[in-house]
């Protein structure tokens, strides 16, 4: 492996060392010495092998050990600023990936380069819940993202109303199933995804279970029937893959993630916060169960726009894309990710515990521990 640094610039004020790789941020470093500017002048203008670089810095300066050479760029590779040059990413001749190269670069590491991460997304196989408000907009995100595989399930026709946020649809569509024009629109988007639609009602687990061989994640966004996130929980969590879930209600937009055997599951959500009917634990202050019980008597409406449905559907592709590759880990695992679209896009991040007496995530943990993917 010859190693490098990535693109970066630094200065210096005083003992520290201000390093800039990715635009939107500056990493400290602490180089009383200028050991560490000396080590990414090397790694920048001369890349190699460890033992290369370890020569290089022993000509220019003091020796440095083998031990502290390792330490060293497992700090800087840490920070992800490093990069195997001997597999360089051509990104110009990369074609429609050119830009999801350029963003896999910021979280590249010497374990895994930008093309190592697109092509964990090209291997995977996502089902899809749904291709409505939420659904239509994912889509589009999962097929710019060149996910190879997928799999869309949903029971709808095109309606007028629908126009006003699910894009993939035109007037002409009217009357037709979604779920076939969605797949029509990935198959002229990009050929190369192999796309199959399902046209069924979840009417419980089973329904879903079914469809999950060889998948790697689930995206769900179907509110049909009070108990579809139970059954999709179910299902996803028994089978020990990760499920994705966004939605919009009232004036907040929110999504949530499951990571079977890690995260706590839909299920330990429903005992700490409650079934929206009253029924809830002391997680909640009174007031909030009070909203929650009064909220549940209020007549459901999709109120979900245009610019609504494209955030929410932009928030819980990037969850996904977190899954496939692992760039960071799960931000809403296990937790409830809210945005107030009334007041600018303020978010919060709200965990639900674990319960240590769900049955699901039991099962998960041991099927987990076991080998089973997820």
């Amino acid at each position: 492996m010859r190693i490098g640094l990535k693109p970066c610039a630094w200065e210096r004020a005083g003992t520290a060392l201000y390093v800039v790789c990715d635009p939107s941020r500056s990493v400290e470093l602490d180089d009383p010495d200028g050991q560490v500017e000396r080590l990414l002048t090397v790694l920048r203008d001369h890349p190699g092998t460890a033992a290369e670089l370890r020569a290089r810095l022993g000509a220019d300066g003091p020796a440095v050990s083998p031990g502290e050479l390792t330490e060293a760029l497992t700090a800087l590779d840490g920070l992800r600023m490093l990069r195997d040059v001997g597999r360089a990413v051509d990104r110009e001749r990369a074609g429609r990936d050119f830009s999801n190269l350029a963003f896999f670069e910021l979280y590249a590491s010497l374990e895994a380069n930008e093309a190592d991460l697109q092509q964990r997304v090209r291997d995977s196989h996502v089902l899809q819940l749904g291709t409505g408000g939420l659904g239509s907009n994912v889509l589009q995100s999962l097929a710019g993202l060149g996910v190879g595989r997928l799999t869309l399930l949903d029971d709808d026709e095109v309606e007028p109303k629908n126009l006003a946020r699910q894009f993939l649809y035109r007037e002409a569509d009217l009357g037709t199933p979604k779920v076939e024009r969605a797949a029509d629109w990935v198959r002229a988007f990009n050929p190369g995804i192999d796309v199959r639609a399902v046209r069924r009602w979840v009417r419980g687990p089973d329904d879903v279970t079914g469809l999950l061989d060889g998948v790697d994640l689930v995206v769900s966004g179907i509110d049909q029937g009070e108990r579809i996130d139970n059954w999709v929980n179910e299902a996803c969590v028994r089978a020990g893959i990760p499920w994705v879930r966004g939605g919009m209600t009232g004036s907040q937009l929110i999504y949530f993630s499951v990571d079977p055997g890690r995260s706590g599951c839909y299920e330990c959500r429903v005992h700490a916060y409650g079934d929206g009917k009253g029924i809830a634990s002391a997680v909640l202050p009174p007031a909030a169960v009070t909203a929650q019980r009064l909220s549940a008597r209020i007549p459901r409406v999709n109120r979900a726009n245009g610019p609504s449905a494209a955030l929410i559907g932009s928030l819980v592709a990037f969850e996904a894309l977190r899954y496939l590759t692992g760039y960071e880990p799960p931000y809403a695992a296990g937790a409830e990710v809210l945005l107030d679209v009334s007041a600018g896009g303020a978010q919060r991040r709200e965990p639900w515990p674990r319960n240590p007496d769900c049955a699901l995530c039991a099962a998960a943990a041991v099927a987990r521990s076991a080998g089973a993917p997820s």
